[in-house]
């Protein structure tokens, strides 16, 4: 029997450990895209894989399937093809017939194709959830991105600018154009590793023997076999087809049901709309389901108003600027029908564009009082409707710092900082609140306060923050 040691050099250059090592990294780098933040709420929250459920449009949403645990499989999976790695090159390298007889009879380069094709499915996935199903999720999001947006046009200095700019009166949920900027400027850098991992399988491909590289399978492979696997894939297509496909079919229900709202056949849009509800319930949360279908309500029952027909005529009052006629139908509806977030959101944007209509905190000094004082009663029964709405809670402090009620200043920054945790804003609460102490003569706890705002400013955009630390202001 010939060894291994008088094997050609070529031979026993087969095993090298680097070709075990390289897609054995990919693996670890899956599991470090786990324990990643993949998604950054408006209001700063981080979350990583395993804090973000799979919802795909089935109401099946548990806390136990996540995208830590996709990623966490994934990683097992290509630890597997690294082990049949492992073993084929083992294989080639021995005289051994044992070795040979125990090698899996694969193509190397196939899993690793099939391995770098399968990093993707987390990433796809997540994409699908927030473009297609879970509309929970986005209504959140659209509410607290709105909020954001708002903020950060009173932060008294240059905001961080935007990976894709968003205004926050023209921000849709139901458009997929609006879910892909938010999703755009919220993505965080876990959710981009997985590419990490499909990059280095397919590297590796590269440092396989080229007999291995260059041979459709590296052993032959039963006729059997080939046809199990292709039977296996026929049902994976079939059930991706079920699983998948109910998200897709509610949106193209609301889209016709839009087409039929544009045509004046609403009876047939309400139709489409509840079609839309029954595959996908989650569009309860939606509020433009609920405009579409207080449009066609409104048309077919004029003298039967209902709640989501209040709030298409609030829509379509603001969309016209007539916004005092938007707040009267609102504020009509929030007396009268159940507080349902949607309704909520809708009656906000109408107490957010009174209280904006004076321009507050965009005046010359000596005439900010008539311009923020008449947003003080808009703000305040904004704070009635959500006490959890940040942007309401940071325009009062600033209005109410300068109006010198320093203490009311302070009151609602903290506010902030309670409910928000985005750097960019609390560095402004912080700031506000230093302000106050500096008016009110506490000097020490004033610095204190600033050294704050400055450390959670790393890109000096608060500039308001550093010129009263530096004694300018």
């Amino acid at each position: 029997m010939v060894t291994s040691q008088r094997r050609p050099w070529s031979a026993r250059r087969c095993w090298a450990p680097y070709r075990v090592i390289i897609p054995g990294a990919a693996g670890v780098s899956m599991l470090i895209a786990s324990v990643l933040p993949w998604f950054t709420n408006p209001s700063g929250t981080r979350l990583i894989a395993w804090q973000l459920p799979v919802d795909l449009g089935w109401q099946l949403r548990s806390g136990m399937f996540n995208y830590g645990l996709i990623c966490a499989c994934c990683a097992l999976y290509i630890f597997y093809v690294t082990r049949q790695t492992w073993l084929v090159l083992r294989a080639q390298n021995s005289a051994d017939p044992t070795y040979l007889l125990a090698a899996p009879r694969v193509s190397l380069t196939q899993n690793y194709i099939q391995a770098g094709l399968l990093c993707l499915v987390p990433m796809v996935l997540f994409l699908f959830q927030f473009l297609c199903a879970d509309m929970v999720t986005v209504a959140d999001v659209t509410r607290q991105q709105i909020q954001l947006e708002l903020a950060r046009t009173h932060l008294g200095y240059q905001a961080t600018p935007e990976f894709t700019p968003i205004l926050p009166f023209t921000l849709h949920e139901s458009h997929i154009a609006g879910r892909l900027a938010m999703l755009t400027n919220q993505l965080s850098p876990g959710w981009f590793v997985p590419l990490i991992s499909m990059a280095i399988l397919f590297t590796a491909k590269v440092f396989l023997p080229m007999r291995i590289r260059l041979l459709p399978l590296a052993f032959p492979t039963l006729r059997s076999e080939r046809r199990r696997r292709n039977w296996l894939l026929g049902v994976a297509v079939l059930l991706g087809l079920i699983i998948f496909g109910r998200a897709p079919a509610a949106l193209a229900c609301q889209a016709q049901a839009d087409h039929f709202l544009n045509v004046g056949e609403y009876t047939n849009a309400l139709n489409w709309l509840d079609h839309a509800r029954t595959l996908n319930p989650s569009f309860e949360q939606s509020l433009e389901y609920h405009i579409a279908r207080g449009k066609a309500w409104y048309f077919l029952h004029p003298q039967q108003p209902n709640a989501e027909s209040a709030v298409y005529l609030g829509d379509y009052y603001r969309s016209q600027n007539d916004v005092y006629s938007a707040y009267q139908a609102l504020q009509n509806s929030w007396n009268t029908y159940a507080h349902t977030p949607w309704l909520r959101d809708e009656v906000s944007l109408s107490l957010i564009q009174m209280a904006e209509l004076s321009r507050p905190l965009r005046s010359i000094p000596k005439n900010s009082l008539v311009s923020n004082e008449p947003a003080l009663p808009w703000l305040t029964e904004l704070l009635k409707i959500d006490d959890t709405n940040f942007y309401a809670h940071f325009t009062i402090g600033r209005i109410l710092y300068d109006l010198h009620d320093y203490s009311g200043c302070e009151a609602h920054m903290r506010m902030v900082l309670n409910i928000i945790s985005s750097p960019e804003m609390q560095s402004a609460a912080y700031t506000y609140i230093a302000m106050s102490r500096f008016d009110s003569g506490d000097i020490s706890n004033a610095r204190e306060y600033l050294y704050k705002a400055q450390n959670l400013d790393p890109a000096y955009r608060n500039n308001t923050a550093r010129q009263h630390m530096s004694g300018m202001r």
